[in-house]
């Protein structure tokens, strides 16, 4: 993974240096929904889980490589599943307690990809994969939590965590060259981010946990809007 990573940087610092009048600076926000998986230590079956909707945003810069690819960085954030709840009216087993911990709203991201653009009729179109960099929440000290109701437990599986995203969407060009874009995005984590285990509560009594996995994948939209440096270079001029 680190070779893959340094061979597209060093990748975009070649097509920097071959094209520095036609990078593209992209700033990007949106909706979206982060997915996790829970499970019960009675029987090991799964715990119905609701995602809550969050933001996903990007700064964005494009480094041109030919007529239709262009190579992308990006730094971002997209919405921590840790957040989302447990629908406990769908198992048999009680209640389940939140730890009472402020888990971070958000996941800071680095991407390296690449786009393909497109046009059907007239109008702009591109895909876009790319591998992700997000790192896994941590509390410090407070990982660790004690309670009436039982101990919980913040586990961060990998400090770092590799995932896979999807692009798609459309732009709409400006009379100077600059554009506005909208599409959606899909990012299926590829390594485990963090384990989160909490009480599982009936009658009063802990009767086992329930463990909250998360890989950092999602889904969501996003709009935003592209400035075209070469083009006011040579608007300069």
């Amino acid at each position: 993974m680190k070779n893959l990573l340094l061979f597209f940087l060093f990748l975009m610092m070649s097509t920097v240096s071959m094209a520095q009048e036609n990078i593209a600076i992209e700033i990007t926000a949106g909706a979206a929904s982060a997915f996790s998986k829970a499970t019960n230590s009675v029987d090991g079956g799964n715990v119905p889980t609701y995602s809550r909707l969050g933001p996903n945003a990007g700064l964005s810069v494009l480094f041109p490589v030919s007529r239709s690819w262009q190579l992308y960085s990006e730094v971002g954030f997209y919405p921590n599943a840790l957040r989302n709840g447990i629908n406990t009216s769908d198992t048999d087993f009680g209640v389940f307690y939140p730890r009472p911990a402020q888990i971070p709203r958000v996941i800071p991201s680095f991407s390296l990809g690449a786009r393909y653009n497109f046009s059907i009729k007239n109008q702009n179109f591109f895909v876009q994969p790319g591998l992700v960099l997000s790192t896994g929440s941590s509390l410090g000290a407070a990982n660790e939590f004690n309670s009436p109701s039982g101990s919980s437990l913040l586990e961060q599986s990998n400090k770092v965590a590799l995932g896979f995203r999807m692009d798609v969407g459309t732009k709409f060009m400006t009379k100077k060259d600059d554009y506005f874009v909208v599409g959606l995005r899909y990012q299926q984590g590829l390594t485990e981010m963090n384990r989160y285990t909490n009480p599982l509560i009936s009658d009063q009594a802990q009767i086992g946990t329930v463990t909250e996995v998360t890989r950092g994948s999602f889904i969501g939209v996003f709009a935003g809007y592209g400035f075209n440096t070469g083009k006011r270079k040579r608007t300069n001029k």
